[in-house]
This record gives C-alpha cells, sequence and structure tokens, in this order.
C-alpha cells in the first residue's frame, strides 16, 4: 500500500489562498468599512447649506435638540423655509416627534395632534459632533402614539396658545454672542467654561465651534493645553501684513 503523502500543500492550492484571505479579510475589511464611513460622513457635511447648518447648528445647542424656534437672524421664511426642512426630513438629519399642547409646535395632523421637529443623530454626525451622551429629548409625547406622518405644508401650522406666557431664557443668539465673546479674551476658554455660562451641554459646544465659529463664522480658533493638562480654546487675532 502506498504511504500518504504528509509534505505541505504548495503555494499555488487554492485551499492554501483561500486560507490566506480568511485571515486577512476581516482586517482589510474593517479598513475598508471605516474609510467607507469617513468617506460618507464627509460627504455628508459637504452637502449642507449656510442656511442648513445654521439650523442644525441652533438645535444642537439646545438640550433636547429641538429646532424650534428658529435662529432669529434666518433670512429664509415660507415656502423657501419649509423646501429645506423637506429636505432634512428626507436625509432624516431631523424628525417630527409629538410634543404637548402649548409646547413649540411645527404642524398638526389631521387628529389636530401637535408636532415638532427635532435633530437626529444623523444630524449631529453631519455636524461632525459624536453624540456618544445619548442625551434624551424631552418630547412630552403622549403614550401609544407612532411616529408623525409625512410633513404637511407650514401653512397648516396652529400657533400655540399664549395664555400663560411663560418665562424664557436667554437666547441661542445672545448665547452665541457670549460665547465669541469669551474665545476673544487673551486666555480663552475651556469647554467647562462655556458650559457653566451658557447651560449647553459639552458635545454642543464642540458642535458651536465647528459649525458656526469655524465653518460659518470662519473665524481662526486655535487651541492650547495648559500646564494644568487643561484645553482651552480662543479666537486667534488677526495678522496684518505691512508692505
Amino acid at each position: 500500500m502506498q504511504a500518504a503523502s504528509t509534505s505541505p500543500p504548495s503555494s499555488s492550492s487554492p485551499g492554501l489562498r483561500a486560507g490566506l484571505w480568511a485571515v486577512e479579510a476581516p482586517a482589510s475589511g474593517r479598513r475598508a468599512m471605516m474609510e467607507g464611513t469617513h468617506a460618507q460622513t464627509q460627504t455628508q457635511t459637504q452637502k449642507l447649506n449656510d442656511t442648513q447648518l445654521v439650523i442644525l447648528s441652533a438645535a444642537a445647542q439646545r438640550s433636547d435638540h429641538a429646532l424650534l424656534p428658529f435662529p432669529q437672524n434666518l433670512s429664509v421664511r415660507g415656502a423657501a423655509l419649509d423646501k429645506i426642512i423637506t429636505s432634512l426630513l428626507k436625509r432624516s438629519l431631523i424628525e417630527e416627534r409629538p410634543v404637548a399642547d402649548g409646547a413649540r409646535e411645527w404642524r398638526r395632523d389631521e387628529d389636530s395632534r401637535a408636532y415638532s421637529l427635532f435633530l437626529t443623530t444623523a444630524g449631529l454626525a453631519a455636524l461632525g459632533i459624536d453624540d456618544t451622551e445619548k442625551d434624551q429629548p424631552a418630547t412630552a409625547a403622549a403614550p401609544g402614539k407612532g411616529r408623525a406622518e409625512t410633513a404637511c405644508p407650514r401653512r397648516n401650522v396652529k400657533k400655540a396658545s399664549s395664555a400663560t406666557p411663560k418665562k424664557r431664557s436667554a437666547s441661542p443668539q445672545s448665547k452665541q454672542a457670549l460665547v465669541i465673546k469669551m474665545l476673544r479674551r487673551k486666555p480663552g476658554a475651556t469647554i467647562d467654561d462655556i458650559v457653566a455660562e451658557t447651560d449647553w451641554q459639552p458635545h454642543s459646544v464642540r458642535g458651536f465651534f465647528s459649525g458656526i465659529v469655524k465653518k460659518k463664522l470662519k473665524l481662526p480658533l486655535v487651541s492650547e493645553v495648559g500646564k494644568n493638562g487643561v484645553r482651552r480654546y480662543r479666537i486667534a487675532a488677526a495678522t496684518s501684513h505691512k508692505a
């Protein structure tokens, strides 16, 4: 009887090539997936126009990520604003959620249920914000009621009753001006400093840096780590070039 061969398979063996692919595929697959996700996020961020950027950045600064009220300096109104909101809804950067009567509302459905607009995790990602804190938004949703239907035109919106006016905190615009002022100081400010002054969440502060200070206002924001290990942010002074 002829003895069975015990020599290892040659390098041209299909089985050996398959074995090598089985070992290498996971690493290359993970790398390709990470690169694809990064490219997709960059593409989505680049597609945001100035108006969309202002709307989403303002929502990111609120603890419940609500879009309403819209920024006072927003120049787009009426049908043009409806078109922008519809586009953001289709891209799942924002979503409609039911709210209690008396809350700020975007529209009402056929059963007179009120809905408002909120920033989604995808919307935060489009601003370059990693929503690791997973803050639970306060929506006052009625139990047993599902997701809102397709958005109706803005003209169907009914204003909330103003019989019992509520005390409002400082507007987002005044807080933005305060943060810019803090960043223009020579020592700058830490994220904790800004959180203490504005009541924003830390990730909202970072979103403001990325979406408003750098992209919208195009200010030279720099950061430095001090001897105490704390990172401080400031707007660098413009340098003038003399002939």
